[in-house]
């Protein structure tokens, strides 16, 4: 009975060795704050009755939930983090910033996410250019790009397209902060968006 204890034991700390001797790193899901508008345009009145904003496209890395990295002296390397993710792929989060900015913003009487029975005014497709962490030493600058064509309910082709870029510098490397990052440069772009819209009107 002696000798059961003692290995079990020896196999114990060998597998605490292993694993370094503490425990396994939880995972962490963050989420993005609301985008609102509503303090950015003195004209609450809708302008467009109907605006449907598509599901927002993506490709490759930009299908899961992991958070990307560039480091400043790897900048063509996209990296993952492999404990922090998303709680939504960067193409939902996107999607639901973009129809919380352009709802919040009163520039249409009804914004949709999916056609209507009646046809539109105008329907907006999106696809995610960037969406990631660049890290220079202690620096994390946040970048959001986004290619953004908007084209008539009542036509076929694109009435405009146009790329939309935001950054946010941070002098802290903490995930929440970068969380929270995104959700202000997704906010700027709907509000670059939203003044755009109303250029066109």
């Amino acid at each position: 009975m002696f000798r059961i204890i003692v290995l079990l034991l020896i196999i114990n700390n060998i597998a605490s060795c292993s694993l370094g001797g503490g425990p396994a790193p939880q995972d962490h899901y963050y989420r993005l704050p609301e985008v609102n508008l509503g303090n950015l345009f003195e004209s609450k009145q809708a302008v467009y009755k109907n605006i449907v904003i598509k599901p927002v496209k993506s490709t490759g890395l930009y299908h899961e939930r992991a958070i990307l990295f560039i480091e400043s002296d790897k900048p063509l390397e996209l990296q993952r983090y492999h404990y922090s993710f998303w709680a939504s792929t960067p193409a939902e989060l996107s999607h639901n910033a973009l129809y919380q900015g352009l709802q919040s913003s009163g520039i249409a009487t009804l914004v949709s996410r999916e056609m209507p029975e009646i046809r539109p005014d105008y329907i907006i497709d999106t696809r995610i250019i960037q969406f990631e962490r660049f890290i220079d030493g202690s620096a994390v600058n946040i970048q959001v790009s986004l290619e953004m064509s908007v084209r008539s309910g009542q036509a076929t082709g694109p009435v405009w397209s146009k790329r939309y870029n935001a950054t946010k510098q941070l002098q802290t490397t903490d995930m929440h902060d970068s969380a929270e990052a995104f959700g202000e440069a997704l906010k700027e772009v709907s509000a670059l968006f939203v003044k755009d819209l109303l250029l066109n009107k």
